[in-house]
């Protein structure tokens, strides 16, 4: 199955591939009659105890094949081929010979299903090409991430994500352009690809505001005292200057260039419209949080005690981790803070089943890596720590290139005292 994120298709319309088109079709993805399913009851009449793959069993050459798909053959006629010039066909068992015609089919008959892109979907996918991107993180462990952190709308939610931004996604799918997003990131910029593929509107957008961890220290200050570090190019140009040479370049540009060009810097400045100053979002951070949202790859004790302090009285907390030792540590020392109630440390676990007329049953292969959450409720104010960070890429990539710990045990470089 191919799984193609497109949101203004019907959902969960089927398509299938006829001439290097996609055309829409009735039916799943393996419908009768290429491979139908066996009804209630049914009992296999043979078995493979006499087959013996030798790879001689299929008469049809690839040069045959490739003859049949110059022709303008369907992918249907040319699985009916192989099905004929199988010389086991016979005697395999009817569960055999729909594995069989469904994995022809895969290939030469292929199928896709549109489905909206969601935090459920999403995440899905996800977690079945590239998980790590994502910290291993399952749907049902987002699900519960949502519930413990009380997730509404109309909210204020602190978010530490380095899922490429899946959870502040989930969370503002959840608020619905209703709320305010406030999302701490170390680097130069936050790493959410996936955010833009749930293509929110231009509301929900601007519900989200990003602010580099290491302001989080300038939180305990007033406003006024607070004094905005000069911005230092790093070519050494102004902007006006920068902006000069980039429209001398642009002038050597062929005209589909320079209309691409133009609509780049259109987005660019449409974005700078609703981006929210620096100062307006420290404010809203000052206010108090509704809840707190850990999901990161970062020493959790570390983050979450320098993100405490601005989370509301009786608002709830949930942090995320793929590892165990790290939340452990981080529960024994919440334990003995007064300030936290309701203290739990759970593993998330699912069992995967396939479900068939006659095959149902759990999944064969199925990943040990569940993650753990950790939950609570603040009901005291905590007085907050002061950070100083030093955070810079270049250290960040050397770190990175010389440590073999866990992703789990990096640290933010920030020193409290």
């Amino acid at each position: 199955m191919r799984l193609i994120m497109y949101t203004n298709i019907v959902n969960s319309a089927v398509f299938e591939e006829q001439n290097k088109k996609l055309v829409k079709v009735t039916g799943g993805l393996f419908p009768d009659p290429v491979a139908p399913e066996t009804g209630d009851g049914f009992v296999p009449d043979g078995d493979n105890r006499h087959y013996a793959d030798t790879n001689s069993a299929q008469t049809l050459k690839q040069t045959d094949i490739g003859e049949l798909r110059e022709k303008g053959a369907s992918g249907k006629e040319i699985i009916q081929k192989l099905v004929e010039n199988s010389s086991t066909w016979e005697t395999k068992t009817e569960f055999s010979k729909q594995k069989y015609l469904k994995k022809k089919q895969q290939k030469y008959m292929p199928r896709v299903r549109f489905l909206r892109c969601t935090a459920e979907s999403l995440c899905r996918t996800y977690r079945l090409k590239n998980p790590a991107k994502i910290c291993n993180l399952r749907e049902d462990s987002l699900g519960q991430i949502l519930v413990y952190g009380n997730i509404f709308a109309g909210g204020q939610v602190l978010v530490v994500d380095t899922c490429m931004g899946l959870v502040t996604g989930a969370i503002a799918e959840r608020q619905g352009g209703s709320g305010r997003i406030i999302c701490p990131y170390e680097g130069q910029q936050p790493a959410a690809d996936i955010l833009r593929r749930f293509n929110f509107d231009k509301r929900t957008l601007e519900s989200i505001h990003y602010m580099p961890f290491k302001q989080v220290r300038l939180l305990e200050m007033e406003e006024e005292d607070v004094v905005e570090p000069a911005k230092v190019a790093r070519d050494g140009l102004t902007p006006e200057e920068r902006e000069q040479l980039a429209a001398e370049r642009a002038k050597n540009f062929t005209p589909e260039q320079q209309k691409r060009y133009a609509e780049k810097k259109a987005r660019r400045e449409q974005t700078k419209l609703f981006r929210q100053k620096p100062s307006t979002i420290r404010e809203w951070a000052r206010e108090k949080s509704d809840s707190l949202v850990i999901a990161a790859s970062y020493d959790p004790e570390e983050v979450l005690m320098a993100l405490l302090p601005y989370l509301g009285r009786s608002k709830p907390f949930v942090v995320y981790s793929e590892f165990l030792e790290p939340l452990t540590r981080t529960f024994a020392t919440l334990q003995k803070m007064e300030a936290i109630i309701d203290l739990q440390l759970n593993e998330t676990w699912t069992r995967e089943n396939q479900v068939l007329p006659g095959r149902t049953h759990p999944e064969m292969n199925m990943s040990a890596c569940s993650g753990y959450l950790l939950s609570g409720i603040k009901i005291l104010d905590i007085p907050p720590l002061r950070a100083t960070s030093n955070v810079s890429l270049n250290e960040r990539d050397t770190d990175s290139a010389e440590s073999d710990e866990a992703p789990a045990k990096k640290k933010l470089k920030n020193e409290f005292s």
